[in-house]
Formats: C-alpha cells, structure tokens, sequence
C-alpha cells in the first residue's frame, strides 16, 4: 500500500486522494489549512511495515511541511500479527548473533529487526 511520508512521519492518503500528485494539488488549495491525516505510529515497528492497530488521528500544518514523498508500505493488520510475524524471523534470523538475547516482549528486537529479516545490529561471531 502507498503511504504519505510527511517530514520522515507516515501518513494514510486522505480520503479520496490516491496518489501523491493529487495529494499535492490540494495541499496547494488549502495551504493555510489544518488537515485531518491517519498517522501511523512506528513504535512498535520498523519501516517498511507498519500496524493498522497503531494509527492515531492528527491535524497536520500544510503550511509547514517540509520533504513529502509516497512510500510503499506492508500493513500488518493487528499488533499481534505483527508480534507473530516478528517471532518466527527472530527464530530464523537471530539465534546466532551475538547480541540475540531472549526476550518474552519482543523488546530487544521490536525497533531493529524488520519482518524481512533485516537488522542493522546484526553481528555473527
């Protein structure tokens, strides 16, 4: 799915609006204007996939956006799915590196590993 990367943050495209060039058309129509967008809330993930579940409603400054762009994105339903998903690649990916700790909460491994087995921490004696 495309999403709006807005200052390094991630958006849903607003109702109606597919794509990024229409998403600009009327960001220079309502330039002065507060606008309702889904962000969707990185915590508990690591780009390019994202959880539906942590998305809150925020009113974003047209005005003051800075670097904008569309980014393909997987989004995984549930936290939970997420959590699923993350356990088995950990089982796969981690087990011999040597900063791999098991964690009951993911929390080790939440903001580093992605779902495709990408992980800049990553060290193997």
């Amino acid at each position: 799915m495309k999403v709006l990367n807005i200052n390094y943050e991630y958006y849903k495209f607003p109702q109606n609006i597919s794509d990024i060039e229409e998403f600009m058309l009327y960001a220079n129509e309502h330039y002065h204007s507060f606008i309702p967008l889904i962000q969707f809330k990185e915590d508990n993930c690591v780009f390019p996939y994202l959880i539906e579940e942590d998305t809150k409603t925020i009113y974003v400054n047209l005005a003051r956006m800075g670097e904008i762009s569309a980014e393909e994105v997987t989004v995984i339903p549930t936290r939970k799915e997420y959590d699923d998903k993350l356990k088995h690649v950990i089982r796969e990916k981690c087990i011999d590196c040597e900063y791999y700790e098991e964690d009951d909460d993911l929390s080790g491994h939440r903001n580093k590993l992605t779902l495709d087995g990408e992980c800049v921490y990553k060290k193997v004696n």
